[in-house]
């Protein structure tokens, strides 16, 4: 019974996110277990190659992480193309891209230098349930945590040498400022992530993108505008976005 129930979620969810639709869900997922397991059914029914992570950790709770999906991935200067009739969610974000595979126990130290590149990146979001910003923490992870893709921008030139904690940005919407901000503890998040995907039997491999927390929270659009994300001397993230 229980299974049927999660799968019965996980149809509506995905069928929601090919739509672009928000719906309610008459039996949301219970608790952080069955956020999971509805996200891994949602993820096989896409059926689409993962690139990546995104990772959170939760307050007095679990580390949480979604699947980046490859069918969501827009070029730097892009248009997302929002599907449905639902907004565009933005946000501003450090991400890391992985050059070589992370194993099973790896220290944070280790995780660290298995990093390719750090780069200046948007998240693009759409929530399939409605009334997002009420949603408990483990019916959003069932979500795959909002995200519908991303935008990879600026390499971050020697960022070894930086410190990327409370790094300033902005996002600029259509040449003007939208919302500014700051970076939290990017590489924590980083490195909570591998230990978090190997108790689910998952694991962090080369060439997948880790978006580490948004610098400017979450932010909707609707209509077709230009966006620009800027991380004080770290680079840039550009693409135009066009939502009903």
């Amino acid at each position: 019974m229980i299974e049927q129930r999660l799968e019965t979620v996980a149809a509506r969810l995905a069928t929601a996110r090919r739509e672009g639709a928000r719906i309610v869900l008459d039996d949301h997922p219970k608790d952080f277990e069955e956020g999971f397991a509805v996200q891994d059914r949602v993820v096989a029914l896409l059926g689409e190659p993962v690139v990546g992570w995104k990772v959170i950790e939760v307050p007095a709770g679990p580390v949480i992480f979604a699947p980046l999906l490859a069918g969501g991935v827009v070029p730097a200067g892009g248009n997302w193309l929002v599907k449905g009739s639902e907004p565009a969610g933005i946000e501003l974000e450090i991400a890391f891209r992985m050059a070589r595979d992370v194993p099973a126990g790896a220290s944070p130290s280790e995780i660290v230098e298995a990093i390719g590149s750090a780069h200046v990146v948007f998240e693009l979001c759409q929530s399939r349930n409605v009334d997002p910003e009420t949603l408990p923490r483990h019916v959003a992870l069932a979500d795959c945590i909002l995200n519908a893709g991303i935008v990879v921008g600026s390499e971050i030139a020697a960022w070894r040498t930086k410190d990327l904690k409370a790094v300033p940005g902005r996002l600029l919407v259509d040449d003007k400022l939208h919302i500014e901000g700051k970076s939290i503890d990017p590489l924590r998040a980083l490195t909570v992530l591998p230990p978090a995907l190997a108790a689910r039997g998952k694991s962090l491999k080369a060439g997948h993108v880790v978006i580490t927390g948004s610098l400017i929270g979450m932010n909707w659009l609707r209509g077709k505008h230009a966006i620009r994300g800027e991380i004080d001397g770290f680079g840039t993230v550009e693409a135009r976005v066009t939502a009903q």
